[in-house]
């Protein structure tokens, strides 16, 4: 939620669930289809009690275990994990037999946005006169937002954690070192994993480990730029910078302009793979983190060869860039041209940079979101997949929106191009957040100035006899928050699904936020509400 200002044939649904997602997250093959079966799922059920049975809570989890994993980072919108998580829902949509109904025949809906990119920033080794190795932005470093702009050069030095902190016997940035360099320094800070150390607060972060300070601590010692490379005790995979931090949208309230006001420090601060960190130094940066952590002091890393110099310029610039939604559809009896539309938004925070961190800068881990919003996502998977292979009387469109976090561009952007005229959308019912808080009931707004419908979702909600209390009255001020309300700007009766009390929900956009806290019988019991609803409308023809 944006903040304020039944199988197919083949391997069982569990095993080709766990192949699919080890193939996202690897990088590796995905599961083989079977050429003879095809992608479309098998008849499905045509009584709504049969549908209902379909969500699961274990399917749902799974579905949230892969949304919310380490590899999917988040979700922020335009990075590579908002991707696999898009690829997830793709497959799964192609399995289920869905009509494609995005752009040439894709599941994505495309649209433009301004973003922050890092086309013109460079990093560079040089290892003697006209040699050396140039890297890939994006792809082998990232400019960090909050980073001074400029060109610097200088020799380099790991310097641990680069943290200077007398209050905790650590001095990893001595002048005389480090004056004049290119500092690399680690994530985190030292016993990050040790539960039995009062050092650095054990496994509570302190501020030492935000990249502000340590950029603060670089510039203070004398270093000309701060090179962080992810702590390998944290993340094992060497292979990326500081993932999800650009391309960044330029969301409501952020602007070139201002993201230049809002710099760390007076020196470039950008964030490396260890692999390339690693070739540079022609270290194992993973031995020498252990080799601190058994020390239990600081120790300074040189390059084994001598004479090499690294070379930073960071330019900040911004350029439209097309982002996108999921969009599915299942077609309809009646071919009337109207249509129910049903929604979630796959997004989240990724590393939230620029999020309710913006002045303080260094929150670079992961936020899962799996209350926010992977369990509407998962619970929107499930809805379509109860739906498939049956035929509705109307038109039903399945959307999962991005860049909801930064504004409700997503549904924006679809409100501005409908696939359907607004005045001939029956209704939109959209899913955010149905994962916590109390597990007795959950919120449905949207009602308040019409009668009819609070007429129907109560008769609904009772003939299902759900067990979930239903709560009509709540949840004004949330309701601008997420994606139903683009469509209620259009005059589109619009029904937010929500799961209650925000200040209940301890989580909300924090690295806290993940599956092992998340109540999958809650968004089930949701899911199953939201279906009754649109079958009460698509399929029976209830009109208010």
């Amino acid at each position: 939620m944006r903040p304020l200002p039944t199988p197919s044939s083949g391997p069982p649904r569990a095993a080709g669930l766990l192949a699919l997602a080890l193939g996202l997250m690897t990088g590796g093959p995905l599961p083989a289809q079977d050429p003879e079966a095809g992608t479309a799922a098998a008849p499905g059920p045509r009584s709504l009690a049969e549908m209902l049975d379909t969500i699961t809570i274990e399917e749902i989890e799974e579905h949230v275990g892969f949304f919310a994993s380490p590899d999917c980072f988040g979700r922020g919108t335009g990075t590579a994990g908002f991707d696999r998580a898009a690829e997830y829902v793709e497959l799964e949509l192609e399995r289920l037999g869905l009509e494609p109904a995005g752009d040439d025949g894709s599941w994505r809906l495309s649209y433009p946005m301004e973003s922050v990119v890092a086309d013109k920033c460079s990093f560079a080794m040089s290892t003697g006169p006209n040699e050396g190795q140039a890297w890939k932005p994006d792809a082998d470093f990232v400019p960090l937002l909050g980073s001074t702009e400029g060109q610097v050069s200088g020799e380099p030095v790991f310097a641990g954690f680069a943290i200077s902190a007398k209050d905790e016997r650590w001095a990893d940035l001595p002048a005389k070192k480090v004056r004049g360099k290119v500092v690399f320094a680690f994530t985190r800070e030292p016993f990050a994993d040790n539960a039995r150390t009062k050092r650095f607060d054990g496994l509570e972060a302190t501020e030492h480990s935000r990249i502000r300070n340590k950029a603060r601590a670089v510039s203070d010692a004398g270093g000309v730029a701060l090179v962080v490379v992810q702590d390998p005790a944290d993340d094992p995979r060497s292979d990326r910078p500081l993932p999800a931090v650009v391309p960044n949208p330029i969301g409501r309230g952020m602007s070139l302009d201002r993201l230049r006001s809002l710099t760390m420090a007076d020196i470039p601060v950008v964030s490396v793979s260890r692999q390339v960190a690693e070739e540079i130094f022609g270290a194992d940066l993973a031995a020498y983190r252990e080799e601190l952590e058994k020390r239990k002091k600081p120790k300074l890393l040189e390059p084994v060869e001598e004479g090499r110099h690294v070379e930073i310029g960071v330019e900040w610039h911004a350029r439209e860039v097309r982002y996108y939604n999921l969009a599915a559809r299942l077609k309809g009896s009646e071919q009337d041209g109207e249509v129910v539309v049903l929604g979630a938004h796959l997004d989240h925070v990724g590393s939230n940079f620029l999020g309710a961190e913006v002045m303080r800068f260094g929150t670079v881990a992961e936020h899962p979101g799996a209350d926010d919003n992977a369990s509407g996502s998962a619970a929107l998977l499930e809805v379509a997949e109860a739906m498939a292979s049956t035929t509705p009387k109307e038109d039903l469109l399945f959307l999962w929106f991005s860049g909801e976090e930064i504004g409700l561009y997503g549904s924006q952007a679809y409100c501005r191009e409908p696939l359907y005229p607004h005045e001939q959308t029956v209704v939109m019912l959209n899913m955010d957040q149905i994962g916590r808080t109390s597990p007795k009931e959950f919120n449905l707004g949207g009602v308040w100035d019409r009668p009819g419908w609070e007429k129907l979702v109560k008769k609904v909600h009772k003939g299902i006899r759900s067990r979930l209390k239903m709560d009509l009255k709540s949840g004004k001020d949330m309701y601008a928050r997420s994606d139903q309300y683009s469509f209620h700007q259009k005059d589109v009766p619009a029904l937010f699904f929500f799961e209650g009390d925000i200040n209940d929900n301890e989580t909300y956009h924090k690295p806290s936020d993940t599956p092992e806290s998340f109540e999958g019988k809650k968004t089930a019991g949701i899911a199953q509400v939201f279906l009754a609803v649109a079958h009460a409308v698509a399929y029976e023809g209830q009109r208010p």
